[in-house]
């Protein structure tokens, strides 16, 4: 690879406010695992008294508490992804929801067919777990369809092309990210987990001011599907390039990736728009002639 030339400073500091490089976590659904557990010791007492009716319901009770706990992890996850997003669209399955219905579900059939306390019983256990989900994770995010016909307006788009805009760069961001993790060098992996932060801050600034969006797909486009393409091509020959000049340039070409995403992120906010043009065709013809080959 040929040696980067450095990208000029844009006014200020290319570093983003902690709020914006802030990680997204989410809660695991250790308390449907526990309750699962708790039948375990039940279902070995049927068995060994060979009840096959009431260990089959307990077998379905823990399998079903198992996917309810799944479901909402991934209810959860999604939760955490669209934090701090001004738009976004809201998911297609409400994992959450579909998460306290199985964990009902659950409940219901062993205590309908596990237990003596008979149908009714049954039903306020399935009730009250129900309820417990709901109140322990919450309900599913969804669209503020207000503010996404508002910004539409601003960015002189339609709503929908508004949101699939920003979630083809959220999916790309997350490939980013999925490449990045077979790099045996954790300080490549951190480095690239920032430059995906700063991606994300700068998917936030066009949420915040949308008329940037149609000027930013390009930006969008030769940014993130640049570094994940390069990002790719590394971590399949990693083993043979990474200690050699190969290495050395596939690493200055993630410093000038991130330096210059912060470059962006800032024009975006100082609504730089001849500056921003420049850097789009200066980093565009960077990302074509570079990579791992």
């Amino acid at each position: 690879m040929a040696p980067l030339p450095r990208a000029r400073r844009i006014g200020g500091t290319t570093e983003a406010a902690a709020g914006d490089l802030a990680p997204s976590t989410f809660r695991r659904a250790w308390i449907l695992r526990i309750f699962a557990g708790l039948f375990l010791w039940p279902l070995v007492l049927r068995l060994l008294g060979f009840d096959g009716g009431p260990a089959l319901a307990l077998v379905l009770g823990i399998a079903l508490l198992w996917v309810a706990a799944r479901l909402v992890e991934r209810g959860l996850a999604v939760e955490a992804e669209l934090a701090g997003r001004r738009l976004a669209r809201a998911p297609r399955l409400p994992l959450k929801l579909a998460g306290a219905l199985v964990a009902a579900a659950a409940a219901g059939i062993v205590g309908l067919f596990a237990t003596p306390g008979g149908p009714l019983l049954a039903l306020v256990y399935a009730g009250l777990t129900f309820l417990g989900c709901r109140l322990a994770y919450g309900a599913d995010p969804r669209t503020d369809r207000h503010a996404v016909a508002a910004a539409a307006d601003r960015a002189g788009m339609r709503p929908a092309e508004v949101l699939a805009v920003l979630e083809e760069a959220n999916g790309k961001i997350r490939g980013i990210e999925e490449a990045a993790r077979v790099l045996r060098s954790r300080e490549l992996r951190e480095r690239i987990a920032r430059i995906a932060e700063l991606a994300r801050a700068v998917l936030r600034e066009l949420e915040r001011d949308p008329r940037d969006i149609s000027r930013a797909r390009r930006f969008l486009a030769t940014y993130l599907d640049g570094t994940r393409d390069v990002i790719a091509k590394f971590a399949e020959q990693q083993h043979e390039v990474e200690d050699s000049p190969l290495g050395e340039n596939f690493r200055r070409l993630l410093e000038t990736i991130e330096r210059v995403f912060g470059e962006q992120l800032e024009l975006l906010r100082r609504d730089d728009r001849l500056d921003l043009e420049v850097q789009l065709e200066v980093l565009e013809t960077q990302l074509r002639r570079e990579g791992v080959h």
